[in-house]
């Protein structure tokens, strides 16, 4: 999210993008940080974003969490091979919103979707058990404004619990993955470097 401009009372508008101009996003980055960090009391690490790799680390952040070019975590680099960034992966399969949301970023009345949370848990638990098959990782991801509503959050209980009842099953958040990622699986130096 970045700050965009002011409104007529004088607070911060935001926006769900990222600027073009490099100068422009590492100062939205920057702002956003700081109010993250006020917000909360905690740096954040970690983002959702198509934020440039180098300004994310100069931010301190040690992962992002948008791309699902594979299905477990992995590294990205910038187009000059530098500012390797862990990326956590989603897919839009396992995102609430896809499922949820009417109205999804000003979509057209032919694109809205509300479907029953029973259906979306069943491929959300088949997602989760091809994973847990395979020693793998999920991420799913859910929004307070979309999940947070009473029938969906007894779904999103059953099928935690569901879950929970499988050994070895760990459900860290994205920064404590993201730690376990950076120090038992570092990045690889590249070739000729």
């Amino acid at each position: 999210m970045v700050i965009n401009k002011r409104n007529n009372t004088d607070r911060a508008v935001w926006e769900h993008q990222v600027p073009k101009d490099l100068q422009l996003e590492a100062e939205h980055l920057a702002k956003s940080t700081q109010a993250l960090e006020a917000t909360s009391g905690q740096q954040p690490v970690g983002s959702r974003s198509w934020h440039t790799e180098a300004l994310l680390l100069e931010e301190g952040y040690i992962y992002n969490s948008h791309g699902c070019a594979h299905h477990m975590p992995y590294y990205v680099r910038d187009a000059a091979g530098e500012n390797c960034l862990l990326n956590l992966p989603f897919h839009f399969a396992i995102d609430d919103a896809m499922f949820f949301s009417f109205a999804w970023l000003a979509s057209d009345n032919p694109a809205q979707r509300i479907t029953e949370p029973e259906r979306v848990m069943d491929m959300w638990w088949d997602a989760f058990i091809q994973q847990y098959r395979q020693g793998g990782y999920l991420n799913v991801c859910l929004h307070p404004f979309v999940s947070g509503r009473a029938m969906r959050i007894e779904a999103l209980d059953r099928l935690i619990n569901r879950m929970k009842a499988l050994p070895g099953v760990w459900f860290p958040s994205c920064a404590e993955m993201a730690r376990h990622c950076l120090d038992n699986h570092p990045p690889r130096q590249q070739m000729g470097v």
